[in-house]
């Protein structure tokens, strides 16, 4: 009920609760509390239920990822019109080993012959020569030795046939050196030529490389010209014969001819060993050349002429791509998505910072990862049919894919840490599935990044929009570095990579707009959108509070502030505990007069109340509130703050006054139930709910005196473990008595420049006056409670 001016008229009776006593009121709000923040979906692993979804998953997943068999294509003969567009239903990487023996024969025909060329071979036959005939003296004037065995040690020695008259005739010249002067005189005649056995020999049509095995040199000749053969040699020493320095061995000319002719040797030599080994070496250095095929590449048009290469190319998709080894790929991602979602696990199980992964982060996360994946093949192969329509290049459709959408999903839902190992596994899987190549994934990794950073700042739902069209600048920018660094000049041909990487971006905005709120509804999570959209003064609630119970809304805005200030100070969510205090006490709204905030004048209600009545009354606001939120779908963390702001607090006055009047029973039935906060914000909430209440209560809130009172109720707060679950350090504590304190010194007891009486000759009250008696009443609606009882601000 309210009166005339807006404010609730104290009703006579309390207002019904329905029946049983104080302890039944506790054991309600224990089980309300513990059904609205206990979702019995997400409560404690399952190993059986989990399992299965999580290879449910894998399953999806591995189906997902893994391309398309395609069947067998249809294979038109050839020079026959294509009835139908054949393309690829996947990559195709196969050796053509027409091609590469090709490529094998042609460097096997371009290796030249080896030739051994010995450049000191006629040297040493002259050489030879000059020594023998120069020992005929000696040999002569050995008389132990009969002539004819003089003439078997010549003959051996010098290689060359002689009979007994041409060898005595020999043995009477005055000087057989001149014999050998004449020998020597044809035999340079092959110290600078090549000379081979048989010209036959010598390669036709083609190069040749001689090696010159005394200098250990080769040298590459392009023909075989001014090589000649034995018989070519000896007759060059015929033509020649009349020009050779014979002297006084001229009677034996005929001989030393002969003799000449018969020393000479081929100087160049074939070499089949060096040669086949250089072959061997040179087929080797030959790469297989393979057929490459990518998935979407269209083979032959409908309505074009079959040509042989096109036939060639289906019957090799047929044969390769028929999905003969179509269970190993799939065995092999599948091993890789779970061997990702291991050693996600192992990450987030050993992380040295105190990290909240439980059971529905998992299925949150998985769940977006699957549809993500799902709308990023769904874009690919739409971008495949966009860049035939368009005639651009089939690699354009890999840049379609909005990836960065599961990035902007996780941090938003569960957090950033978990949305860049998001990004990276699906970058990978993503690449895979779309045959990208290194420049693909680093666009891909630069637009999970800047996503990632961009929906960090992400609070209203006009950001996502911006959030995407940040992506696709991002990426949209690194097309042409990707190009440059992949060793091609950017030019028209890569504008489709450009507008696939906007449209990606693009529908990454899109896409998060449209997902956003049906993974909050599925999940019941409430994201830092929702919450600023819950802080507005427009909601129906906050409305209602602040008409019926204005004292409570005043309250709840102090509390916001502060618990947002204490937030904000220690790396904590300000926005949560900001949604957390405004909603906190909205259970009031049911009994709005049965609280002191709300209460006008000296009366009150509770003086003429059984304190167990009013310690029920006081308990069920909270119950009330779970009602309420529940109703209006507030999302679990407003339950968390109704049901956590008190913890486990003692309702002192209430209990002071039932032991005054015989109470003997347990102090816990004065308690509220709980539970406890559990986690950094709902601490700070409750930190600053009693705290706003306890200098809301001070007569004379000096600086020193607030900041000895936050000091106290901290200390007080902690000493009865009320802080133990939310993981609040006592370095946390000092930043937030400290920001607690500037905050209420500053913004709240501030001083006030007194103003001065003013003179009215009417005599109505001056302005001076009116300010004065506006501020006395200000201070009359302070609530005075004793530090103890700061929990129970109704009494």
């Amino acid at each position: 009920m309210q009166s005339g001016s807006g404010t609730p008229n104290p009703p006579s009776a309390p207002a019904p609760m329905g029946p049983g006593g104080l302890a039944d009121t506790r054991e309600a709000l224990r089980k309300a509390a513990r059904a609205a923040l206990a979702d019995g979906r997400w409560r404690g692993w399952r190993p059986m239920v989990d399992l299965t979804a999580v290879a449910c998953f894998v399953l999806l997943m591995t189906m997902l990822i893994v391309q398309p068999g395609g069947g067998t294509l249809p294979q038109p003969d050839v020079d026959t019109v294509a009835q139908a567009t054949i393309r690829a239903g996947r990559d195709v990487l196969v050796e053509d080993r027409d091609a590469t023996q090709a490529r094998r024969g042609q460097a096997k025909a371009g290796v030249v012959e080896i030739f051994d060329y010995d450049s000191d071979l006629y040297f040493s036959l002259g050489d030879r020569v000059f020594l023998v005939l120069a020992n005929m003296e000696a040999l002569r004037k050995d008389d132990s030795k009969t002539p004819a065995v003089r003439r078997a040690a010549f003959q051996d020695e010098i290689g060359v046939a002689v009979n007994s008259g041409v060898f005595a005739l020999i043995e009477g010249l005055a000087d057989p050196t001149d014999a050998a002067l004449a020998i020597n005189f044809f035999l340079n005649m092959g110290l600078d030529r090549h000379i081979i056995a048989d010209r036959g020999a010598l390669p036709k049509g083609g190069g040749l490389e001689i090696w010159d095995l005394g200098l250990k040199l080769g040298s590459r000749r392009e023909n075989a010209a001014g090589i000649i053969d034995l018989r070519q040699l000896r007759r060059l020493m015929t033509a020649r014969a009349g020009d050779a320095p014979y002297g006084e061995a001229r009677i034996v000319r005929s001989w030393i001819l002969e003799a000449a002719q018969e020393l000479v040797r081929p100087n160049l030599k074939p070499n089949q060993v060096a040669s086949e080994k250089r072959r061997r070496e040179a087929i080797a250095a030959v790469e297989p050349v393979f057929l490459r095929i990518k998935a979407g590449e269209v083979v032959v048009r409908r309505g074009d002429r079959v040509t042989a290469a096109a036939w060639q190319r289906i019957g090799t998709l047929n044969k390769y791509a028929g999905g003969r080894r179509m269970w190993r790929e799939l065995i092999a991602v599948a091993g890789l998505v779970s061997g990702f979602l291991l050693l996600g696990a192992i990450f987030f199980s050993r992380a040295r910072v105190p990290f909240s992964f439980g059971r529905k982060s998992s299925y949150l996360t998985l769940a977006i990862v699957a549809a993500t994946t799902a709308i990023g093949v769904a874009m690919f192969y739409a971008g495949q049919g966009f860049a035939e329509g368009m005639g651009f290049d089939p690699d354009a459709a890999a840049y379609f894919v909005p990836l960065a959408l599961a990035t902007v999903l996780v941090t938003l839902l569960v957090d950033a840490r978990t949305s860049l190992l998001v990004g990276v596994a699906l970058t990978l899987f993503i690449a895979y599935r779309v045959n990208g190549d290194l420049w693909l994934v680093t666009n891909y990794i630069v637009g999970v990044l800047v996503a990632g950073i961009a929906a960090r700042q992400s609070r209203r739902r006009i950001d996502l929009l911006r959030i995407g069209l940040v992506v696709a600048l991002a990426q949209a920018a690194m097309v042409p570095v990707t190009v440059t660094l992949a060793g091609h000049a950017m030019g028209s041909e890569h504008l489709p990579l450009m507008l696939g990487a906007v449209v990606s971006g693009l529908l990454v905005g899109v896409g998060t707009l449209g997902l956003l709120p049906a993974f909050e509804w599925l999940f019941d999570e409430t994201t830092d959108t929702r919450l600023l959209e819950l802080a507005s003064a427009d909601n129906p609630l906050l409305k209602e509070l602040a008409l019926k119970a204005p004292g409570t809304y005043y309250h709840s805005a102090m509390v916001a502030n502060l618990a947002e200030a204490g937030a904000e100070a220690i790396g904590a969510n300000g926005l949560m505990c900001r949604v957390m205090a405004l909603y906190h006490d909205i259970g009031k709204l049911q009994r709005p007069a049965y609280f002191m905030e709300n209460q006008r004048g000296a009366d009150n209600i509770h003086e003429r109340l059984a304190p167990d009545v009013s310690a029920r009354i006081i308990l069920h606001h909270i119950l009330d509130g779970l009602e309420m939120a529940r109703k209006a779908k507030l999302g679990r963390l407003i339950l968390e703050g109704i049901s956590q702001h008190q913890g486990t607090t003692l309702l002192r006055s209430f209990y002071d006054k039932a032991r005054a009047q015989g109470y003997n029973g347990p102090e816990d039935d004065y308690r509220y139930p709980g539970p406890k906060p559990q986690r950094r914000e709902a601490g700070i909430l409750l930190l600053a709910d009693s705290i706003e209440a306890a200098t809301r209560a001070m007569k004379d809130p000096s600086a020193a005196k607030v900041g000895e009172r936050v000091r106290q109720v901290i200390e007080m707060r902690v000493d009865e473990g009320e802080l133990d679950d939310c993981n609040l350090t006592l370095k946390d504590l000092a930043e937030i008595e400290a920001t607690f304190t500037r905050t209420l010194t500053l913004g709240v007891f501030h001083n006030r420049v007194e103003y001065p009486p003013m003179a009215n000759p009417n005599g109505s009250p001056s302005e001076g006056e009116i300010a004065g008696n506006a501020k006395s009443d200000a201070d009359g609606d302070h609530r005075v409670h004793p530090l103890p009882g700061v929990a129970d601000r109704p009494a």
